[in-house]
């Protein structure tokens, strides 16, 4: 009898024993990754940041590409992807554009710029438009016809970037102009030799100074 007991005990004690145990090795929580900044800023003054680039495409000689869409949007996201990505890609943007993203919201935010600029975005987003250091469209396109087998075709758009760059300007030239400025204002020329990769080139643009004036000579008096 009390070995009867003593297995029966046992039988009944064993599954809650085995749950205790099951329940106590709990899985490792996975660590959810981090989101990728947004591509597009929808807090961004739209306007504001379009006439910094204006600036300073002026400024380097380069071209002013605005690309108009969301963070909603595919299609506007992959754009971005390849563009940074594909190494010619990013190379000529880096070197002959600076770029603005625009957010248009549902289609009801910036319709102020979009009209400015000439922009159609009846076709959808994203859209691409290109302006000079003037701040004038040169360029509008849709990007439909940029697609192929479910992204960008990279060189389809390289083609675009390079037939609407900036016509280099010649080293020499720019050289003989500033030195005519600096001769009839009195001031000094400052060559500053860099190249948009470089942060260091790029961090602070030298200012002109004004040459100082010869010291005058005190007459004597007898």
């Amino acid at each position: 009898m009390k070995l009867s007991l003593a297995l029966t005990l046992s039988l009944l004690l064993c599954p809650t024993g085995f749950v205790a145990l099951a329940s106590s090795q709990e899985p490792a929580k996975q660590e959810k990754p981090e989101p990728k900044p947004a591509v597009y800023d929808e807090k961004a003054d739209a306007t504001a940041d379009v006439a910094a680039a204006v600036a300073r495409a002026k400024k380097e000689n380069k071209r002013v590409l605005v690309q108009w869409g969301g963070n909603w949007c595919g299609w506007c996201i992959k754009l971005h992807d390849t563009c940074r990505k594909d190494a010619k890609l990013s190379r000529k943007l880096m070197y002959e554009y600076e770029v603005v993203h625009v957010d248009i919201g549902k289609a009801n935010k910036n319709l102020d710029l979009v009209k400015a600029l000439g922009a159609t975005l009846d076709q959808g987003v994203p859209y691409l438009t290109i302006l000079d250091g003037d701040g004038k469209p040169i360029a509008q396109s849709e990007t439909g016809h940029f697609e192929k087998d479910g992204a960008h075709d990279p060189k389809l758009l390289l083609e675009f970037f390079t037939q609407h760059e900036a016509t280099p300007l010649v080293a020499t030239a720019v050289r003989e102009a500033a030195l005519a400025r600096a001769k009839a204002e009195n001031k000094r020329v400052f060559l500053h030799f860099g190249a948009p990769w470089s942060s260091s080139a790029t961090a602070t643009a030298p200012r002109a100074t004004r040459a100082s004036p010869p010291p005058r000579r005190r007459s004597r008096t007898s």
